[in-house]
């Protein structure tokens, strides 16, 4: 594969002189416009090529690149022949995902895919097999991982600095009431939007729940067709660890937005925002930083860099399909218990290849 170097450095950390695979995107859609393009523009990725489900949002996109002219293809399996694009990144919905993936296998190149790879773990499972098969690296842009604050807080885990992990407690309020694909979807609030902090639940505590109890609710009067609300408990085995997300989707103001992650550990306790990781040691002393950047652009360039490391190194990404399995096994498991009134449902473990060796998590 032959990869180039960007113009600019990677404000994640890499060299300005780092080779990157030149990317084919596939998609023009909102997380394409708002998240992707800055992200590739900010980091000075090699985007090559565009396509769409209509030429004219590929067009557009393509016009609002500040790099090299894109090349707009008609269609996902001309832009994965086209020899310029070395890794092809796919930012469609949710719905029909799968069915694009199978039929790019037979290209052979790379594919970065917005979770989920499908609304079902079973049609992710046979797409992940199948990839697994045709020896086609996937990667799921799980980007929460590598928001700036979460990069601390996970830093601060990997070095110890909080001791044992005993509970950790995710507070969240959004607003999403609106009638559109995404909110049509029944189980949207965990197996899409809340799949991002189911995600980082595994993440950074380095382990899998084996039941997850779930309530979900409609507000009165709402007009997304998905629950707006909902409060997930997880179960572990092994050491003691209790864990919980709350998320409020029907916040009537964008001043309400908010995120809360409560980390307690044997050592240390952490607050993280949107904007700022804290950190509490026993010993009395308060770290607080408020690091350069925001989950967006910043954490969907990570996942791409994350992932074209793996790849130059020729070892699994930490956001490997199989690993991506495991946190929509707790989303559905989620789902289910909400349908179920809050009956805890245990989550299959479905059996993926364990986390490589050098990925950063614990």
């Amino acid at each position: 594969m032959t990869i180039h170097t960007p113009g600019r450095s990677d404000p994640v950390g890499a060299e300005a002189t780092k080779a990157w695979p030149r990317v084919g995107l596939v998609g023009a859609g909102r997380i394409a416009r708002t998240g992707h393009l800055p992200a590739y523009a900010a980091g000075g990725v090699p985007l090559v090529a565009v396509c769409s489900a209509t030429r004219t949002s590929a067009q557009d996109l393509a016009a609002a690149w500040p790099g090299d002219r894109l090349r707009v293809h008609a269609t996902a399996a001309e832009l994965a022949a086209d020899p310029d694009v070395d890794l092809i990144d796919i930012t469609t919905p949710p719905a029909g995902r799968a069915e694009l993936i199978a039929s790019l296998l037979p290209y052979g190149k790379p594919l970065l895919v917005q979770k989920p790879l499908a609304y079902t773990l079973k049609e992710a499972t046979a797409i992940t097999n199948k990839a697994s098969a045709a020896g086609v690296p996937i990667a799921v842009n799980q980007n929460l991982r590598w928001a700036p604050p979460q990069r601390v807080l996970n830093e601060w885990i990997t070095a110890g600095d909080l001791g044992e992990i005993a509970h950790i407690a995710h507070v969240h309020h959004f607003g999403e009431d609106e009638r559109t694909w995404y909110t049509d979807h029944s189980d949207y609030l965990f197996i899409d939007h809340g799949l991002h902090y189911l995600d980082l639940i595994r993440w950074h505590t380095g382990r899998d729940p084996i039941a997850v109890a779930a309530r979900a609710i409609h507000l009165p009067a709402q007009s997304a067709l998905c629950p707006l609300t909902y409060t997930i408990m997880l179960r572990f085995g092994g050491p003691p660890l209790v864990a919980s997300l709350t998320l409020y989707d029907a916040a009537r103001s964008a001043a309400a937005w908010a995120s809360n992650w409560f980390v307690n550990g044997t050592e240390a306790d952490a607050h993280v925002t949107y904007t700022t990781a804290t950190l509490h040691t026993a010993a009395g002393k308060t770290i607080s930083r408020t690091p350069h950047g925001e989950w967006v652009p910043d954490g969907i360039l990570a996942a791409y860099t994350a992932f074209a490391d793996a790849l130059a190194a020729d070892r699994l990404p930490p956001h490997h399909a199989g690993d991506h399995l495991r946190t929509l096994a707790m989303a559905e498991a989620a789902a289910t218990s909400a349908r179920s009134d809050g009956t805890w449902i245990g989550v299959p473990l479905p059996d993926v290849p364990q986390r490589s060796e050098g990925d950063h998590q614990r």
